[in-house]
């Protein structure tokens, strides 16, 4: 099977359903936009990754395709993840065990999720079974170059990396100098760009350390949180069952364990220990979990049957999950494509810059900034009014946020601060955020100046109640 090309034509025809990214997918495009025209700015924003941002990068040129393009490129990762479990499942144990892991892969909580909004964790999935399928066929330059891309993705793979290349340092001496290249060039890459656009060496260290209200980190112990979270995230069945796995099997589930209880560990010590960064070390176990599950039932053939039922009952709450993401996505195709309409009738882009500081509700600053093509911190994100205001929900059933009088208009409501000579008698905005997702929806947008920033600022509350999975997925801490 040709994984790649089937996976980008997957991934291709999955925009028909929703176009929209998330709040970290947005800000890898407005670096690597600000990148392409050597001006990175990464003073705000969520933590630096390096890989999404220089292909983000490379995407800059396509303009306003280049949401697209890069969902195009993660969900595409998503499906060669479950293309790559198949194969991984099946090397280690046959078409049966193949068919399970795909299917763990995928019943694995948030995965489907987050391939949706344009996150990397699925897309590290690929990478990590690739460079495992790499190393089963004792192609191992392949493997470390898979490898060497995961880390770029999310530093947890560093440990795992490091041990590979010390054993591969010692038993494939040719490949040294690439490994040795590989332990200057991954470290660069994560803290170099930071160091120069931001002025802070750690500036990614630190952001990861403010958690979001409600994540472990904030947790009496955030390590036992993060591990009793990693439960929800866990395809149970095949998880537990890797406990029976041996040889190769074995040490993929011991893998995918040991990077759930790096990511605890890391929680203990003042990082987030959110669900999604548990979801690449249970995808993986549950691939190492599937093997064992295929040997058990090849040898007691009696035991099939309450296999499948067992997992068909514990596959049914992720299903139902993936299945609620259609109306929820729908709703973040709409407010993204409606963002242009509410920017030309406040003005167009100059115009609201002109004015002064736009303002956005929360974890919806990034969409704003890369509409408005500016850096992060000039748009004010924290659900309080600026110079013009673009008020939206952050899911359908949220609260509008910036607070304010009763919105005019859905999804965006556009208010001026009282007394601002700004008008809206111009058209036009600059950029378009999301090419297709304008194409396939349309909104009504009002403009209004009302009420008072101390009244505004009254209402402000911290935006969090109300939002969903999906939103969690669109909303990174601002």
């Amino acid at each position: 099977m040709r994984i790649l090309p089937v996976s980008v034509c997957l991934g291709a025809l999955s925009l028909l359903l929703s176009a929209a990214p998330g709040y970290d997918a947005w800000a890898w495009l407005i670096w690597g936009r600000e990148l392409w025209d050597g001006a990175l700015s990464t003073a705000e924003g969520p933590a630096w990754k390096p890989l999404p941002v220089a292909a983000t990068a490379a995407l800059a040129p396509f303009g306003g395709a280049a949401p697209e393009l890069w969902l195009v490129i993660a969900r595409a990762g998503a499906i060669a993840a479950v293309l790559l479990a198949f194969r991984v499942g099946s090397t280690l144990a046959g078409g049966a065990a193949g068919l399970v892991a795909a299917f763990a892969v995928v019943l694995t909580g948030g995965f489907v999720r987050h391939a949706a909004v344009g996150d990397a964790e699925p897309l590290l999935v690929a990478f990590a079974l690739a460079a495992v399928d790499r190393g089963l066929a004792g192609r191992h330059r392949q493997a470390l170059a898979f490898a060497a891309l995961a880390a770029l993705l999310r530093p947890e793979v560093w440990p795992f990396l490091g041990l590979y290349g010390l054993w591969l340092a010692r038993e494939q001496e040719v490949l040294r100098p690439a490994l040795a290249t590989l332990a200057v060039a991954i470290p660069v890459a994560w803290f170099l760009p930071e160091w120069l656009s931001s002025g802070e060496l750690l500036r990614s260290t630190e952001r990861a350390r403010i958690p979001n209200p409600g994540q472990p980190a904030t947790a009496e112990i955030p390590a036992l949180e993060t591990l009793s979270r990693s439960l929800t995230v866990l395809f149970v069945p095949a998880a537990a069952l890797a406990l029976l796995s041996r040889g190769p099997a074995r040490a993929l589930a011991a893998g995918g364990a040991a990077w759930i209880v790096l990511v605890a560990v890391m929680a203990q010590a003042g990082f987030s220990g959110e669900e999604r960064y548990v979801l690449p070390g249970a995808a993986i176990l549950a691939v190492g979990g599937a093997a064992a599950l295929a040997r058990t039932t090849a040898s007691m053939r009696m035991v099939v049957p309450l296999v499948v039922v067992l997992l068909g009952v514990a596959a049914v709450p992720r299903v139902q999950e993936i299945a609620e993401l259609g109306p929820r996505l729908a709703y973040q195709d709409r407010l993204v494509a409606t963002l242009d309409d509410a920017i030309a009738q406040a003005g167009g882009r100059d115009a609201v810059l002109a004015c002064g500081t736009p303002a956005v509700g929360r974890f919806r600053g990034t969409l704003l900034a890369y509409a408005l093509d500016v850096p992060k911190h000039r748009v004010r994100a924290d659900g309080r009014p600026g110079a013009v205001t673009f008020r939206s929900r952050l899911t359908e059933h949220a609260s509008v946020s910036p607070p304010g009088p009763p919105p005019r208009g859905e999804p965006w409501d556009v208010l001026y601060s009282p007394g601002s000579s700004c008008t809206s008698d111009s058209t036009g905005a600059k950029r378009s955020p999301s090419r297709s997702t304008r194409a396939r929806t349309s909104s009504e947008v009002k403009t209004s100046r009302s009420g008072s920033p101390a009244s505004w600022h009254s209402r402000t509350s911290s935006q969090v109640t109300g939002v969903d999975t999906v939103g969690r997925s669109f909303a990174r801490s601002e």
